[in-house]
């Protein structure tokens, strides 16, 4: 929104530094509108060695879209970012997780347009349905699944980034992160670069109660805590992370993940 100061580039940055610290590579899923605008960010990002993927066009979540402008918007989003990179993009996240809904199908759309992996479903009530698979799978037409993790079980299952990964104790999440690492549960970490930002503007007035608390709850602390994750999980085995970034991104990490 115009009325409020863009602060991509320093939240990108303190993303990037971090994960420069922590020896941690990403996928960073970014949105084609905000690459427009910041396309040195988006070199910045792929330079430093991380994997840039789609998170959409714009911010529009795909249950909204009738299926011509979802492959219309994956078209043009994917050719901005391979045109600003010179890379090929490969992996796609909708806004929201939300191949759901009407669009649950959607993902079929995404093999024909070159995409080999989505990271949109979430097994989790109010974003996606509970009982989707969990750890990382091959669907039908030969694009990988990634979804974001979840812990706990019926109306006590959490997602393991956001609010979560910012409020919960720390010896809990260091343990279920161990327990899918182990397990090869393929999972990522995810994070979002302006969670790195407590000094951000407040939501304005009227924005549900929902929203304010997952956007502002606990982003104070979280770099130092997200260090102590990290270097448990090093300790361990091997985990997977996200990051979401500029141009509103996301990230899926390969083996030494992302912040």
């Amino acid at each position: 929104m115009e009325e409020f100061e863009d602060r991509l580039e320093r939240a990108t940055e303190r993303t990037l530094s971090l994960c420069d610290e922590l020896g941690a590579r990403a996928t960073w899923f970014c949105l084609g509108d905000q690459s427009r605008r910041h396309p040195h960010l988006l070199r910045r990002i792929a330079g430093a060695g991380h994997e840039i993927a789609l998170h959409g066009l714009t911010h529009r979540r795909a249950l909204e879209m009738e299926e011509g402008d979802f492959v219309e918007a994956l078209h043009r989003g994917k050719s901005l970012l391979e045109d600003f990179t010179g890379t090929e993009v490969l992996g796609f996240r909708a806004p929201e997780w939300s191949l759901r809904g009407r669009a649950e199908g959607y993902w079929r759309l995404l093999p024909p347009l070159g995409f080999r992996f989505d990271s949109s479903r979430a097994p989790l009530r109010v974003l996606g349905d509970p009982s989707w698979t969990r750890g990382a799978h091959l669907l039908q037409e030969g694009l990988w699944e990634l979804p974001p993790p979840v812990a706990g079980a019926g109306p006590l299952t959490v997602p393991l980034w956001g609010w979560a990964m910012r409020l919960l104790p720390a010896s809990w999440l260091r343990q279920r992160l161990l327990a899918l690492a182990e397990a090869g549960a393929g999972n990522p970490l995810v994070l979002h670069p302006w969670e790195l930002d407590p000094a951000q503007p407040a939501l304005p007035e009227g924005t549900p109660m929902g929203h304010r608390f997952a956007h502002g709850a606990g982003l104070r602390g979280l770099e130092g805590r997200l260090r102590e994750l990290w270097s448990a999980a090093r300790d361990g085995a091997a985990v997977h992370v996200v990051v979401r970034g500029p141009a509103a991104a996301g990230a899926r990490s390969t083996l030494a993940g992302a912040v």
